[in-house]
């Protein structure tokens, strides 16, 4: 799995996920990008982090903001990797799909659209 953010939103996901999971998160692969990173740099270290990622079974990568740069720098690499994005990264996302890491790319893919809509809620008094 690889997550592609802008700034350091997606390391703060993943710190936050660990100290509710109580375990590491490791396995998951964290690109930032700002506002200055120039697009070759960007692309360079994403696609190591697929490159590191791929295991033959496809990847999963989850952004914060489709139609953004670090969305449409995925969106480049797709099937070079067989890889699947899922935008709008949140936190219910993210633990949802660490709590299923073990699916297919299919199902996993699948189930952090899922988690990322049920984290989201309307509460009126």
């Amino acid at each position: 799995m690889v997550i592609v953010t802008h700034g350091q939103a997606g390391q703060a996901l993943i710190e936050v996920a660990e100290f509710i999971l109580g375990e590491s998160l490791s396995e998951i692969r964290q690109i930032p990008f700002s506002q200055s990173a120039v697009h070759t740099t960007g692309q360079r270290e994403l696609r190591k982090a697929l490159q590191s990622c791929n295991h033959g079974e496809g990847i999963l990568v989850m952004t914060d903001l489709i139609g953004a740069s670090p969305a449409n720098h995925v969106t480049e690499l797709l099937s070079e990797f067989d890889a699947v994005m899922v935008s709008g990264l949140n936190l219910a996302m993210l633990l949802r799909v660490w709590n299923y890491r073990d699916q297919s790319l299919k199902v996993l893919a699948r189930k952090a659209a899922e988690g990322g809509k049920r984290g989201i809620e309307v509460v009126t008094p």
